[in-house]
C-alpha cells in the first residue's frame, strides 16, 4: 500500500541522480554524493514545509533564545489602535510626534527611506514590529505604515487595516497641509513656537480621528497582493551586538545598481570578474554600514525589533528588508524580492549553514564566519535564480 505520509516521498538528487527517501539529512546533504541538494531542501523547507508547521490564526509560537536557556513565547496583538503618529521631512527635519518614547522612529524612518529609495529604488511601505518584554511570555505584533507626499513622510503605528490606514493618512495629510498653508509655516525654517503650535493642533485632531475609526482589537495581517510565488535573495548579513560578522551580496545582475553608484574600472581590459568583485565588495560595505546604523537605532530605542520592512517597487511588487533574531544575540538580516510568505524557507536554508557559528557567543574570530560565507556563496551560485518557494 502506498504510504500517504509526505515525508516518505522520493526525491532525486540533482547532482548524482540518486533517488532518495526519508529520513533525509537535516543539512539537506545527499547521502550518495555528499553534496547539498536543492531538491531535498525545497522538499523539506519549501512547499511541503515539513519542519515549519502551519501556525494558529490567532497566535504563533516562536523561539526566544536567552543567554542561559531558551523558551517559547506566544505572539499576539496589541489591542490599542493608535500607538504612534509621527511626521518628518525627507531632509530629516522632525515635525511632529505624539509620543516621546517613539520619537526616535522619525530618524529611523529617514534611514529606512534612504535604503528604500537609493538602494532599492522603491517607496517605504510597511514594517512588522515584534515588541518584547522580559517580564511577559508574549511577543506583541505592531504594524508601522508609511506615507510620503511632497517630501513629507507620515508614520502610523497601530493595528489598523490597510483601508483604515489609508483613510487616516488622507485625513491627517489634508489637515496638516491646510494648517501649514493657513498659518504660513515653512517646514525648512520651522521655529520652536511653530512646532509647538503644530503639536497642539495635531494632538487634538488625532484624538478625534481615533474615535472616528471603527475600533478593532484583533491583529490584522498586512494585505499584500503578490504577483510572485517566490522570494529571491539579493543580500544577507549576520551581526552580533551590532558587529557585522558576515556580509554577502549576491546581486551579480546589478539589480540594486551598486555598479552605477561609483565609477569602477577593471584591473585589465578583459577582467570582467574582477570588476564584478569590486562592485560586490563595494555593495557589501555600503549595505553593512546602512543596516548597522538601523540596527543601532533599533537596539538603542526599541523594546523589540522589526521582523520585516516592505518597500514597494511596482504594481504588486515588493522588496523586503527582514530581520531574524537568533540565539546568542545574533541577528540575521536579508534583502529579498517577491513574496514575504516564503521567508521561512529562505531563513531555514541560511540557518542550516549558520548554526555552527551562532551556537556560541561571538568573541573575536571571524574564521568560521568567513568559511560559512564562502560555503553559502558557492551554494547560491547553483541555486536557480536564488528563488525560494
Amino acid at each position: 500500500m502506498e504510504n500517504k505520509d509526505a515525508s516518505y516521498k522520493k526525491v532525486k538528487c540533482e547532482h548524482c541522480g540518486k533517488i532518495l527517501v526519508a529520513p533525509y539529512h537535516e543539512d539537506c546533504i545527499c547521502i550518495n554524493c555528499d553534496r547539498f541538494s536543492i531538491n531535498i531542501f525545497r522538499f523539506m523547507h519549501g512547499r511541503n514545509d515539513l519542519y515549519n508547521k502551519a501556525e494558529s490564526r490567532d497566535f504563533k509560537i516562536v523561539s526566544s533564545k536567552k543567554s542561559n536557556h531558551s523558551e517559547k513565547k506566544m505572539v499576539s496583538n496589541i489591542p490599542k489602535n493608535l500607538q504612534f503618529y509621527g511626521i518628518v521631512s525627507k531632509e530629516r527635519i522632525p515635525i511632529y510626534y505624539n509620543d516621546k518614547e517613539w520619537k526616535y522612529f522619525l530618524a529611523l524612518t529617514n534611514d529606512l527611506d534612504i535604503i528604500s529609495t537609493s538602494t532599492l529604488s522603491g517607496t517605504l511601505d510597511k514594517m512588522l514590529i515584534m515588541l518584547e518584554d522580559q517580564d511577559e511570555i508574549e511577543e506583541k505584533m505592531l504594524i508601522a505604515r508609511f506615507s510620503e507626499k511632497n517630501g513629507i513622510i507620515h508614520i502610523l503605528i497601530g493595528n489598523f487595516s490597510d483601508k483604515e490606514s489609508d483613510w487616516i493618512f488622507n485625513q491627517v495629510s489634508m489637515f496638516f497641509t491646510d494648517m501649514l498653508q493657513k498659518d504660513k509655516i515653512n517646514i525648512k525654517k520651522l521655529t520652536k513656537i511653530e512646532k509647538h503650535a503644530i503639536s497642539f493642533k495635531m494632538d487634538i485632531f488625532l484624538h478625534n480621528m481615533e474615535e472616528a475609526v471603527e475600533s478593532k482589537v484583533k491583529f490584522e495581517k498586512p494585505n499584500f497582493n503578490y504577483i510572485d510565488n517566490w522570494l529571491r535573495l539579493y543580500y544577507f548579513g549576520l551581526s552580533s551586538e551590532s558587529v557585522s560578522v558576515i556580509s554577502l551580496l549576491l546581486d551579480k545582475e546589478n539589480i540594486l545598481k551598486f555598479g552605477e553608484q561609483k565609477h569602477f574600472e577593471p584591473d585589465s581590459e578583459n577582467d570582467v570578474s574582477g570588476l564584478v568583485k569590486k562592485i560586490i565588495d563595494y555593495g557589501e560595505s555600503v549595505l553593512t554600514a546602512k543596516i548597522e546604523v538601523i540596527l543601532a537605532s533599533i537596539f538603542g530605542n526599541m523594546k523589540g525589533y522589526p521582523r520585516w520592512i516592505s518597500i514597494k517597487s511596482g504594481f504588486q511588487k515588493y522588496f523586503f528588508l527582514s530581520f531574524k533574531k537568533l540565539e546568542n544575540q545574533f541577528f540575521l538580516y536579508c534583502i529579498t524580492e517577491g513574496n514575504i510568505e516564503k521567508l521561512k524557507s529562505l531563513e531555514s536554508f541560511l540557518y542550516m549553514h549558520l548554526k555552527d557559528g551562532v551556537s556560541n557567543k561571538f568573541i573575536s574570530s571571524l574564521k568560521i564566519f568567513n568559511e560559512m560565507k564562502v560555503k553559502i556563496r558557492d551554494i547560491m551560485e547553483i541555486f536557480p535564480e536564488r528563488k525560494f518557494y
